[in-house]
């Protein structure tokens, strides 16, 4: 056993399908270089001294603990009993600290980065009895943070934190993944400062998805999702009363416009303007359909946009949090300043990470 041991972890945006990863669609998401890191040392006891920095708290664990019943949102005891599913035995004690730059609760994904980055820590420090690899590593966070833990979500952060890079990701039954070139070469991401209820909103819009899907289904069991076409959206208004019909019509739409800026991204003269406004129009639909804004993310929108911006969109389940906005490099500067005055608490310039190290 090595007597240092060093993870880190970025951040994530979705460029592309916010709230499809739960409906088996595809999103496109990134790593950015907003990173958590875990850095531990092996001690003569049975204990795990956990030093959580950014939020001034200490946690203690016994390596025998049974780890039967885990509370939603213990990160640290559900990484470590889902480990042992896998072959790797966290069963001995270390003093670990962890610190961050990355926003907490502001849908950039903190949460499933300190997953991942602990996953990648205990089994450098302890090992595993299967190869490592970067899919071994999103495969075991996943299971911790949505399977163990029940979260509401699909894979996508748990794959893009990991695997880094940008990523079009499959998921449902047919899950896959490739990395592709996004065309951006910076983002401006901005925090509104409004913690948002991650869980709630995603199991909400879930079942109302879900719901609706399901509607369809039964009037055509034939029906998928993922070969529904734009110009046969109105058809499905006969069958669905009016609140199903919104959220099956921003299911289809999201899905064709994350088609479209991926056919964009695999072209050999990507165009950044073009993604932007596929960006924007994804955004119109999680603010006027799945109504995921609040007035401060609205604001925050605007000012980018009127600044200069190609595109912005609100980021993560929503309600609150942050927004990613693409531009030309000259041009940033004048759009971070316009975002800080319509009210972010922190706004900063990322570029793309290439994953766990």
């Amino acid at each position: 056993m090595k007597n240092t041991i060093i993870s880190k972890a970025p951040a994530r945006i979705c460029l592309f399908g916010d709230h499809q990863d739960y409906l088996g669609l595809p999103v496109i998401a990134c790593a950015i270089d907003k990173y958590i890191t875990v850095e531990g040392e092996f001690n003569s006891d049975i204990l795990l001294n956990f030093n959580l920095i950014d939020l001034n708290k200490e946690v203690c664990i016994n390596v025998n603990e049974d780890l039967i019943v885990i509370k939603k949102g213990d990160h640290i005891r559900a990484v470590i009993k889902t480990l042992r599913t896998f072959g790797c035995y966290v069963n001995s004690g270390m003093d670990i600290k962890v610190q961050s730059d990355i926003y907490i609760n502001a849908g950039i994904s903190s949460s499933s980065a300190l997953t991942v980055c602990l996953v990648y820590f205990f089994i450098k420090a302890f090992g595993i009895n299967r190869e490592i690899n970067n899919e071994l590593i999103a495969e075991i966070a996943y299971r911790s943070e949505v399977i163990e833990q029940g979260g509401s979500g699909g894979k996508m952060d748990q794959y893009s934190i990991a695997i880094g890079n940008t990523i079009f990701l499959e998921t449902g039954s047919r899950f896959s993944y490739k990395k592709i070139d996004s065309g951006f070469s910076s983002f401006i991401i901005a925090n509104s400062g409004i913690e948002k209820n991650t869980d709630g909103v995603l199991k909400e819009l879930r079942n109302k998805a879900t719901d609706a899907i399901g509607k369809v289904q039964k009037f055509n069991s034939k029906f998928d999702i993922l070969k529904c076409k734009n110009e046969n959206i109105e058809d499905y208004s006969k069958i669905l009363d009016n609140e199903s019909f919104v959220y099956f019509k921003a299911a289809v739409e999201n899905h064709h416009v994350t088609l479209k800026a991926l056919k964009e991204m695999e072209n050999s003269n990507t165009s950044t303007k073009v993604l932007g406004e596929l960006m924007n129009l994804h955004h119109n639909i999680l603010k006027n359909k799945l109504k995921i804004t609040v007035p401060k993310i609205d604001q925050m929108i605007d000012a980018a946009n009127l600044a200069g911006a190609y595109g912005s969109k609100i980021v993560g389940s929503g309600c609150g949090g942050s927004i990613v906005a693409v531009s030309s490099i000259n041009n940033e500067e004048k759009i971070m300043k316009s975002i800080l005055e319509a009210g972010a608490i922190d706004v900063s310039r990322v570029k793309i990470s290439k994953g766990i190290f």
